[in-house]
């Protein structure tokens, strides 16, 4: 399994192409055959963390088929366990007498294109209804319809949307449904006949396709394929279920939010675009409706590489994306573009603090900080934001600081600006402040004795915040039996979670370690917290987060006493986000700062 995984790390690190992982799969399988069985675990669990795309988990699957096939061992690859049971009300053919699919995909899935930001618009299901023919059915383009195959494969089910670049269904991947996958259902882009007229738009689309396919994040949207059949031209993309933002931002969220429900969807967009800017990517384009909220909570950013040339007509200026035909394919929605992209500088991943700013802007309150003008009326204006009163002011500064006019001024990165908003930011400001406080007071100390007192209160405090969250790990949880299907995935999830301690080599540098208990492919972390979803005691997967939690410090322990500092205040961030608020972490950030000053700087 350790082979598997290093072909995905070069793959992910773009050592290696989608054709090359599989033909690497395809050797490692003729080599050891016994890998089939737990390959098809590990890829499922991969899939549903989210850290593995769909399109590389299928890809994968296909070769897993085609090697059970050839080598005639074990059972039929659709008996396997490869794949769930099929679903089989999804395989047959709707009726004249039951509801229109359209109708009963209505409200549900996946957004309708996102060029369109305007509050008060027209619904999807208004739009979709009005597409609606006599006989029940969507057409599209006037010559394909629902229930039409596209490619020999995609099965159109129903429309979900439709815009400047073409309109989204719901499609049912007919070879995932014949070999029985649990879920054969992805979203399809047919591209419109105006963004075909532009012959630059298709080729820097496939090129955007095809990077967007490497992207793997549980924040960010998974793109299958481009491809092209006959006169039609399509993008196969998940399938998700919820609300773009712009939508709630019509409704439920209209009147803004308070900061503990908007943090979570800013800190997922945030999160997003910082793997996009580690990758390479700046997305130029964010706006509530490139952004969805799942059912489940998840945040998801669309199109991160894909940008969207195409205007939708009558929309207003502040609200629509406009298309520059000329040496370079890009857009800009003017309410969320930075000053530099109207005046077609390099992108920069400060574009999209700026986008980034309006839309916690808007979350926050239910309006634009410049009232949707462009940065560029905003700026020969000298416009200044309204402050927010229901956040600190540190968090306030971070607002400020991400919606300067000019890039020069803007916050650094995403990663600094969601250290800013973060709750625990907050937190660390009523220290400083309580430190400041003791300070004065305390004016008449000796500096030695100032000293002593500031480390015997802080000491105390990080004691009683270990005790605390210790006190919160052990209130007992409410737990419910659990089905065989549910113990069967749990003990697959901690098979795998504890191979990955096994594949941490002896000497892992700290990026290896976070590969593999956080950020890589079925890492320890996800897959842990996949557990602790279905039952949220579990004890042997808090031991295992502890066990990740205890790896991390040691590690981080020894990048200390070797003076690496910013590797091991890394390791001690990734430590915290397995167990929060310890006071072990604390101390031993503390440790680092004081033995490297200049690694804290701005923390």
């Amino acid at each position: 399994m350790l082979e598997l995984q290093n072909l995905l790390k070069q793959f992910l690190g773009r050592s290696i192409g989608l054709e090359e992982l599989q033909k690497q799969f395809g050797i490692l399988l003729e080599e050891e055959p016994r890998l089939a069985m737990t390959a098809a675990a590990w890829l499922d669990a991969g899939e549903k963390d989210g850290r593995l795309s769909a399109a590389v988990c299928t890809s994968l699957k296909n070769v897993l088929i085609s090697h059970m096939a050839a080598s005639n061992q074990g059972p039929d690859p659709r008996d396997s366990g490869i794949f769930d049971a099929p679903d089989f009300t999804v395989m047959r053919e709707v009726s004249k007498d039951e509801e229109s699919p359209v109708q009963a995909e209505a409200q549900a899935t996946f957004v309708r294109d996102p060029d369109k930001t305007k509050l008060g618009s027209d619904t999807d299901a208004e739009r979709i209804a009005a597409q609606v023919n006599d006989s029940g059915t969507a057409t599209v383009d006037a010559i394909l319809s629902i229930g039409s195959i596209i490619g020999g494969r995609y099965e159109l089910i129903s429309e979900l949307g439709s815009g400047g670049m073409g309109k989204v269904f719901k499609a049912r991947d007919r070879l995932r449904a014949e070999a029985q996958d649990r879920n054969p259902f992805i979203a399809l882009k047919v591209l419109s006949e105006r963004f075909k007229e532009h012959p630059d738009s298709m080729i820097a689309l496939q090129r955007e396709s095809r990077r967007a396919q490497t992207l793997a994040h549980p924040n960010v949207i998974t793109v299958h394929e481009f491809f092209r059949d006959g006169p039609h031209f399509y993008m196969t993309m998940e399938l998700l279920t919820g609300k773009p933002l712009d939508l709630l931002l019509q409704s439920d969220y209209s009147e803004g939010l308070a900061f503990e429900d908007a943090w979570p969807i800013i800190e997922g967009v945030g999160l997003a675009l910082q793997y996009g800017h580690e990758k390479g990517i700046v997305h130029s384009d964010i706006k509530p409706g490139n952004i969805f909220v799942c059912t489940d909570g998840t945040v998801k950013v669309l199109d991160l590489g894909i940008s969207r040339p195409i205007p939708v007509a009558n929309e207003p200026e502040s609200e629509q994306t406009v298309f520059d035909p000329g040496t370079r394919l890009g857009s800009l929605t003017p309410a969320y573009a930075s000053l530099e992209m109207w005046n077609q500088d390099t992108p920069d991943p400060r574009d999209d603090i700026y986008a980034l700013g309006c839309v916690g802007y808007l979350l926050l309150t239910g309006r634009h900080p410049f009232d949707g003008q462009s940065a560029r009326e905003a700026f020969n204006q000298d416009l200044s934001p309204p402050k927010i009163g229901k956040i600190a002011r540190s968090q306030w500064s971070a607002f400020v600081d991400a919606l300067r006019f000019r890039r020069d001024d803007r916050i650094k990165s995403v990663r600094q600006m969601l250290n800013r908003l973060a709750p625990q930011a907050v937190m660390r400001s009523k220290r400083r402040t309580a430190v400041y406080i003791g300070a004065a007071v305390a004016a008449v100390v000796a500096i030695f004795g100032v000293r002593y007192y500031g480390l015997t209160v802080e000491d105390r405090a990080l004691d009683d915040r270990g005790r605390m969250a210790t006190e919160i790990s052990q209130t007992p949880v409410q737990r419910t039996d659990l089905t065989a299907a549910e113990q069967e995935e749990i003990d697959t999830m901690m098979s795998i979670a504890e191979n990955n301690f096994t594949s941490v080599p002896a000497d892992a540098t700290a990026e290896d370690l976070a590969y593999f208990l956080s950020l890589g492919p079925n890492s320890v972390v996800q897959l842990t917290d996949i557990v602790l979803q279905i039952d949220p005691g579990y004890e042997p997967a808090l031991e295992t987060r502890q066990k990740a939690f205890d790896l991390y410090l040691a590690k981080a322990t020894d990048l200390l006493d070797a003076e690496n500092f910013a590797a091991a205040m890394s390791l001690t961030r990734d430590a915290d986000r397995v167990i929060p608020d310890t006071s072990t972490v604390l101390r031993l950030q503390r440790s680092i700062c004081d033995a490297s000053p200049e690694t804290c700087a701005g923390q």
